[in-house]
């Protein structure tokens, strides 16, 4: 467990980071580009984020899970023959988007910008680590590449005209991913050479499981961005993607545990009693979960109306009735996710996995047609809540025999009732008395005390889990 417990310390590390550098970048973009500029580049980044997905083909989920689950003498061979299936199914999606471009898109050149985005896809193989358990050598990685995107938009992007620049700095940059190579002959030596590289069609059906519910997810995560952009403006395709950054930001940085515990959970479920440890793993994880997103959640949703003014421009102030709608996803998608990604992917229930983004996929893309048209960023920001929270009903209801819902959901209702009567508090009783900023702190410092003294009248789970630590650890220095 100590090995599992750094993992998550540098995984951290890494989301707070991801979480820091956006607060610095962002502001600048919504300042030095329109936000035409920015719609244009939602729109032509969804298509390539799109076919992200269908490159890596299901590896960060199977192909962990493979190599979590396999021997040290045969990892040259399991190795080979998954990433084998990647480098095909990469190349021919490739050439597909490449036709795509000369043929059918508008903004060719933009949309060229983006093949070596693609080719850093095709390299990647981080999830041969994450499987592991090596999460510093993907933390790393991560890093160098977000601290050199974030170095080079400051460095080469000074106007709206420089929109080619952003995209070529996204895109290039993802190269960085050959570093994964470099630490290859220190995993397998030189036995990488002699395996049979035979196409192995039951990890290909076994991964196809996988990507298609992965493909289906991204019809309301990102190619959303692309029906939005037919059916309406550039500027409200910015309102509408903007205002999910920073809690895309956030859900990226609660569900990081799950790519860390799923190998854990597959590893739990080979040892006796395998099943009773991941059920009270899993019912940390969620009450956790449940706490952190929901605290996120109402701080954006009360803050939403003059944190869009203060961090993007005041030309982004059509934005905030967005933001606010949009911060729900936090809790839906971050709570849903722990059942996703970490409970059915360990046991291998992808049927289950698998239908909650089939349902939400042709949910997301009819209400978007439906709304859109008429509401513009606001039908979008109502559809992506509506989608998400389907989704996660169906995440729950589909494993209800598999799970004892009713220890997993026990004592939950506290931190829902703490988040409900803060957020109700902070959007009756506004903190108008100084500057902008001066709102935003006091508001979340308010928003945030309130939040924390409920928890402790009721006394939820994770709140005296931590006060139980303190005094551990205070008992332990005295005992010294």
């Amino acid at each position: 467990m100590r090995k599992t417990f750094v993992n998550i310390v540098y995984n951290g590390l890494y989301q707070l980071l991801i979480l820091v550098l956006p607060l610095f970048s962002v502001p600048y973009l919504a300042r030095t580009l329109s936000q035409k500029s920015l719609g244009i580049n939602a729109y032509v980044n969804s298509i390539p984020v799109f076919l992200s997905v269908i490159i890596l083909f299901g590896m960060n989920q199977y192909g962990a899970k493979v190599i979590a689950q396999t021997e040290e003498k045969d990892l040259p061979q399991r190795f080979a023959r998954l990433w084998q299936i990647q480098l095909m199914v990469g190349l021919a999606t490739i050439l597909v988007y490449l036709v795509a471009v000369f043929f059918f898109l508008d903004y060719k050149f933009f949309f060229l910008l983006e093949i070596p985005f693609l080719i850093g896809y095709v390299l990647d193989i981080s999830w041969f680590y994450i499987g592991l358990g090596q999460i510093k050598t993907v933390v790393t990685r991560n890093s160098i590449i977000k601290l050199a995107i974030f170095a080079s938009i400051f460095i080469f992007v000074h106007s709206t005209d420089d929109l080619w620049k952003y995209l070529l700095i996204n895109s290039i940059t993802y190269l960085a991913n050959i570093v994964f190579w470099f630490g290859m002959r220190k995993q397998l030596g030189r036995k990488l050479t002699k395996v049979d590289f035979g196409f192995q069609r039951q990890y290909f059906f076994d991964a196809l499981k996988i990507v298609l519910p992965s493909i289906a997810v991204q019809f309301y995560v990102s190619f959303d961005q692309t029906i939005m952009k037919w059916l309406t403006s550039s500027t409200q395709l910015a309102f509408y993607s903007q205002s999910q950054q920073l809690s895309r930001a956030i859900i990226t940085m609660v569900g990081s545990i799950s790519t860390i515990l799923m190998p854990k959970m597959a590893q739990m479920l080979l040892q006796k009693n395998g099943q009773q440890q991941v059920v009270k793993l899993l019912k940390t994880v969620l009450d956790y979960t449940l706490v952190i997103s929901l605290y996120f959640t109402i701080m954006f949703m009360i803050n939403a109306n003059k944190f869009v003014v203060w961090y993007w421009g005041s030309k982004y102030e059509p934005m905030g009735p967005v933001m606010l709608i949009t911060s729900l996803i936090i809790v839906l998608v971050s709570y849903g996710g722990v059942y996703a990604n970490q409970y059915t992917l360990s046991r291998g229930l992808y049927r289950e996995f698998s239908i909650p983004y089939y349902a939400g996929a042709i949910f997301s893309v009819t209400l978007n047609l439906l709304l859109v048209p008429n509401l513009k960023a606001i039908g979008g920001a109502l559809t992506i809540v509506a989608t998400e929270g389907l989704v996660c009903f169906l995440r729950i209801w589909l494993i209800r025999r598999e799970l004892p819902l009713r220890q997993v959901f026990q004592n939950q209702w506290r931190p829902l009732l703490a988040a409900g009567v803060t957020l109700a508090l902070g959007l009756l009783v506004p903190i108008n008395w100084g500057s902008l900023f001066v709102n935003l702190v006091l508001q979340t410092i308010m928003g945030s005390l309130i939040y924390l003294i409920l928890l402790i009248v009721l006394k939820d789970q994770m709140i005296k889990d931590l006060t139980g630590r303190v005094q551990q650890f205070v008992a332990k220095r005295r005992a010294r």
